[in-house]
Formats: C-alpha cells, sequence, structure tokens
C-alpha cells in the first residue's frame, strides 16, 4: 500500500518544522517544542481513513522535522508492541532507533541502529519498551 497524504503536524509558518509551504531554508529544531500528533488525529477518525489507521495504527505519535516534496523526516514514538501492517511511502525510508526497539521481522533494531529499505513494502513492531 502506498502512502498518500499530507502530514500537517506543524501549521505552516509555525515553531520550526520545515513544509511544502515554507521556503528552503537552513535551520535549528528543538523536538520538544514540535507538537506531536496521533494518526487518528492527523487523519482523522473516518470511514475513508480507516484502512490507513489499520495498516499505521492508531497511536503512533509524529512530529513533522521536515516535510518537502523531495524530503520528510519525521520524529515519530510508539508505543509498546505498537505495530505498522506492511506499508510503503513511495521514497526510499531509513528508520532510526533512539530509544527502545523496533523488529523488522526477526531482526532487532534497537538504540543508535537504523534500519534503510528502498521503494518496498516494509512492517516494524515496537518493542516490550515502546521505540
Amino acid at each position: 500500500m502506498a502512502i498518500g497524504w499530507k502530514r500537517e503536524d506543524q501549521p505552516s509558518g509555525a515553531g520550526s518544522a520545515l513544509t511544502e509551504d515554507t521556503p528552503s531554508r537552513p535551520f535549528v529544531f528543538d523536538v520538544s517544542e514540535i507538537p506531536g500528533r496521533t494518526n487518528v488525529e492527523i487523519l482523522g477518525d473516518t470511514e475513508e481513513t480507516a484502512p490507513l489507521l489499520e495498516v499505521l495504527g492508531r497511536d503512533l505519535v509524529t512530529r513533522t522535522l521536515v516535510q518537502t516534496p523531495t524530503l520528510c523526516v519525521y520524529h515519530e514514538t510508539a508505543a509498546p508492541g505498537a505495530r505498522v501492517a506492511p506499508h510503503r511511502h513511495g521514497t526510499h525510508q531509513v528508520m532510526y532507533v533512539l530509544r527502545g526497539a523496533l523488529f523488522f521481522g526477526a531482526k532487532r533494531v534497537g538504540p543508535g541502529m537504523g534500519y534503510f529499505t528502498p521503494d518496498k513494502l516494509y512492517s516494524w513492531r515496537a518493542g516490550e519498551a515502546g521505540a
């Protein structure tokens, strides 16, 4: 499933996130100052969004750091045992774990580790401490 929605965690011009609506410029950001929103808050809780919420989970918390047509960077927090079903984004994906663990099949990715996938289906589940 290709995910085709625009995340709007950060209103245009607010905070320090770079979005499609702001000019490209160097900036410094503090993740704690960027509001986090769940997938339900981002997508809404409707019949139309139900299939996406089933794939991505309802409670994954996302902070948009950069969102342009060529680059998206998100800071996400997953609850213990959270799961994301097989999906793809239409771009290469890099996941970098700061704390906890993500499991991509049997492969555990812990703090300081990352996972790269080209534009192919992937899925993960969070470990006992979340991620």
